[in-house]
């Protein structure tokens, strides 16, 4: 009791014993504090952690209503594989053209780029039929990518890459036909292609390759869900797509038809 008052301990005393007490005091209301903050106060125990994807979904730039069940992830991971094999084919084929149809190219490096181009057609087609199914079956599913402008400023780009082949496929398709009925009657082959035929052929890869070099810029922003809009109508996106395919398409088709070479 005595030692219960200050009055009756020593000053030497009385500085170790307030020191130690506010020491365990101070220890107790730290402890306290952290334990509250941590993981001992009721609100943090009643954390359930399955909720937690849930919570981080709604961190991203996703509308949370498009979360869906996962796909079958070998068939997607399929779908995945091929679209990206194909797009590195369509550019591998088309800078074999780049880098082939030139003024001194000879036989060989037309057939060489006539089956690149071959190829170039069979790569942007897997492209096309893999790209469908993992924007309807795979991926976020066909309600986000129908609403994403960015997913039709893509297919817009792969409308424009599309179109534009026509031209170069039409007169090589022209020109292997002369060769192949040249060959069968045992006559001279065909006359090379103009320099002017052969700027214009480069003039149009050249576009090709911006388009297809600027598919995956706009594939990575669409993927984060950047400009997406619910009220967004897909016909207002895919309408540009259909009518560069239409448009583009008769126009090259009809200039390589119509092109006649100087020496013809």
């Amino acid at each position: 009791l005595l030692l219960s008052s200050n009055a009756f301990v020593p000053t030497h005393i009385q500085s170790p014993i307030k020191t130690r007490t506010q020491s365990k005091i101070s220890t107790r209301v730290g402890r306290s504090r952290i334990e509250q903050r941590l993981f001992l106060t009721p609100d943090a125990l009643s954390l359930d952690v399955t909720t937690l994807p849930t919570h981080l979904f709604t961190l991203s730039t996703l509308p949370t209503h498009l979360s869906a069940s996962l796909p079958t992830p070998v068939l997607s991971a399929f779908a995945a594989y091929f679209h990206y094999l194909g797009l590195f084919l369509v550019v591998a084929s088309l800078i074999t053209e780049r880098l082939l149809i030139k003024p001194d190219m000879n036989e060989s490096d037309f057939d060489t780029a006539a089956n690149a181009d071959i190829l170039y057609g069979i790569s942007g087609t897997v492209v096309l039929v893999s790209g469908y199914f993992r924007a309807t079956e795979f991926g976020k599913g066909w309600e986000f990518y129908a609403h994403e402008p960015i997913f039709w400023v893509k297919m817009l780009l792969f409308s424009v890459m599309g179109a534009a082949s026509f031209f170069p496929t039409t007169k090589i398709i022209q020109r292997a036909i002369t060769k192949k009925n040249a060959q069968d009657a045992g006559e001279e082959l065909p006359n090379p292609w103009s320099p002017a035929l052969i700027k214009r052929l480069t003039s149009i890869i050249n576009a090709e390759l911006l388009a297809v070099s600027s598919i995956p810029l706009a594939a990575t922003l669409m993927s984060r869900g950047v400009g997406y809009a619910e009220n967004f109508p897909w016909y207002a996106g895919a309408a540009p797509s259909f009518l560069v395919v239409g448009g583009l398409g008769y126009k090259y088709i009809k200039e390589a038809l119509d092109w006649k070479e100087p020496n013809q």
